[in-house]
Formats: structure tokens, C-alpha cells, sequence
């Protein structure tokens, strides 16, 4: 019995030597990003970053430029690389700029997932090489808060004569998505692009010009919530009333839950960003610790958020996870 007992242990004790992961300390992840905590959207992404990391006892580091800087991103690259880290995060708002810097990190075993900005080359030739996408349909997201600009006109008697669609990051793959979502559903109704930058007064006087050159417009899709605050510093200074512009826009903040439930937006679409911070983490440990992976991308969006939810949103927003 006792000569049983021991083979079965040492049996035991051989199986996990060889099935069970092992690994010497902890491992180091890194997000790299074309934005950072200077747009507040990016704050609730390190949150759920930071989270995960917790819970998996991992340590992260979050290297982008406090605002936005896509240029910046291949230095950043570096240096993660440099440091030996055991994975990777990444936007791809341009996949040019960075694809040198991705290339060598895959060469060197380093597991990359794109969060938030999607790879638009994915499924090509051309495609970066990483394991998947965590993040939003950013093109049905923009489809979504046309149909939403739609029905809300259809619904109040009015008709969409002319729209606009302000870019505030001049070469971001994953706004030009949102754009091109928005205006493939209001064909053949024209939409304009327009350039902003994520300076609130500034875009608000760009917006108060484009209107004036366009008086015939009356529906605007922002696409984040710095655009969204300028469109509102707009509003409020022409005396513009609820009804007269109908907006959409993208992502979350208490400004922008306030005017869904006053009525001067229609919706917004979430992609839930803590989760892309979240899970982006949890995949990258489970790759590392058992070899696991996906056959496929995980969409967190688009949520879509109108004066239905809009109060239970703004609560979870409240505490960091929205």
C-alpha cells in the first residue's frame, strides 16, 4: 500500500513537471498607445489595465505620449523591447508608422494584441503580426449613431438635410472607420469632414464656422468626447436649442450623459474601454502561462447608450468601469 501510494505521487508530481506552467517571478507587460491620460477616455482603459494586473499579480506599464502621438509610438516600442517585456499591448492607428518596431517584437517572441485601434490590414497579407483584436466595430459603431440621428429626425417630423462628421485626429484608422460608418448610412444625404484637433475652444470656433458655411446642416456625429465637449461650448454660446442639430457621438463622460438626458444628444456608442485595458491583460497571462489564445477578435462594442440607460451608465462611469 505504501509502495502505491508514493508511485502515484511520484506519477503526480511527473505530470505537473511537465503539464504545469512554471515561471520564475512575474511576468512584465506593456501597453503601447497613440493616446494617453491627458484624453480622460484612456484613463478608464489604465484602469482596467491596472485591475487585471492586480488580480493576476503581473506587473504593467503604460508608455504613450500624455495626449496623442502616434510618431511617438516606435520609440516607445523600443524601449518595451529593450526591456524584455513578456507581452505586448497595442493601438494601430497607423500601422505604417509602427510596423518595424512590431515585426522585431514578434521575432522575439513577444505575444502582441491590438486593443482599441484595429489593425485595418487584418486578414491580409499586409496585416501586422499579432494574435487578435480586443476593442469596438468602430465602422458600426458610426452606423449605429447614424440610424440613431435618423430616427430620432424621423421621429420629431424633420429631415437630415446636411451632416457633419469632425475629425480630431488627423491619420487615426479607427475614426476614419467611425466616419466611414457613419456616412455609408446617410447616403446620398451629404456628410462633411471636418478637421478639429482635441482643443475644446478651438474646435468650437472650427464647428461655429463649418455651421455658418452650412446653414443647411443640421446633424453632426462627434467622434470622442473632447469633440463632443466643443460641439456643446458651441451649442451653448449660439443659444442653439435641442432638436435643431441632431447629435451622435462616440465614448463616454458625465458632460456627455447630461446632454443625452437633456435632449441635445441622441446617443453615444461605448466600446467599453475598461474591458480593452482589462482583457487585454488577462489574454496576455493566459498566453504567457498556458499557451492559450483565440480564434478570433473579441468586439466590446458599440454599446449603444441613449435616455433609456443613460443613468446607469453614468453610475458605472462613476466608479471607473465605463
Amino acid at each position: 500500500m505504501t509502495v502505491r501510494r508514493f508511485s502515484l505521487a511520484l506519477i503526480t508530481l511527473s505530470l505537473c513537471l511537465v503539464f504545469c506552467p512554471v515561471h520564475a517571478g512575474k511576468y512584465k507587460f506593456a501597453f503601447v498607445t497613440h493616446g494617453g491620460p491627458g484624453n480622460p477616455f484612456w484613463n478608464v482603459v489604465i484602469k482596467g489595465m491596472e485591475d487585471a494586473a492586480t488580480r493576476y499579480d503581473v506587473d504593467v506599464q503604460w508608455l504613450s505620449n500624455p495626449s496623442f502621438s502616434i510618431s511617438d509610438m516606435p520609440n516607445f516600442l523600443d524601449d518595451a523591447i529593450a526591456n524584455q517585456v513578456d507581452g505586448l499591448g497595442i493601438t494601430c492607428p497607423d500601422p505604417e508608422a509602427i510596423r518595424e518596431s512590431v515585426i522585431r517584437a514578434n521575432a522575439s517572441g513577444i505575444p502582441i494584441i491590438v486593443f482599441n485601434t484595429a489593425d485595418p490590414n487584418a486578414n491580409t497579407p499586409d496585416a501586422l503580426p499579432t494574435l487578435f483584436y480586443i476593442g469596438a466595430s468602430e465602422y458600426l459603431a458610426g452606423q449605429s449613431n447614424a440610424r440613431a440621428i435618423l430616427a430620432e429626425a424621423k421621429k420629431r417630423g424633420v429631415q437630415i438635410k446636411r451632416a457633419v462628421c469632425p475629425i480630431q485626429e488627423v491619420g487615426h484608422s479607427g475614426l476614419e472607420a467611425r466616419f466611414a460608418g457613419f456616412k455609408s448610412i446617410l447616403d446620398p444625404i451629404p456628410v462633411d469632414g471636418l478637421t478639429i484637433s482635441n482643443n475644446v475652444e478651438q474646435s468650437a470656433g472650427l464647428l461655429n464656422d463649418y455651421f455658418l458655411s452650412q446653414p443647411d446642416a443640421n446633424a453632426i456625429a462627434t467622434l470622442g468626447p473632447l469633440p463632443a465637449d466643443a460641439f456643446y461650448l458651441f451649442v451653448e454660446e449660439e443659444g442653439i436649442q435641442p432638436g435643431q442639430i441632431f447629435h451622435a457621438t462616440h465614448d463616454t463622460s458625465p458632460t456627455i450623459f447630461n446632454h443625452i438626458e437633456n435632449g441635445y444628444t441622441v446617443q453615444a456608442v461605448d466600446q467599453q474601454p475598461y474591458l480593452q485595458g482589462y482583457l487585454t491583460v488577462v489574454y496576455l497571462y493566459l498566453n504567457k502561462e498556458f499557451g492559450l489564445s483565440l480564434a478570433t477578435d473579441v468586439l466590446t462594442g458599440p454599446f449603444v447608450i441613449n435616455a433609456q440607460n443613460v443613468k446607469r451608465i453614468a453610475n458605472l462611469v462613476k466608479a471607473g468601469v465605463r
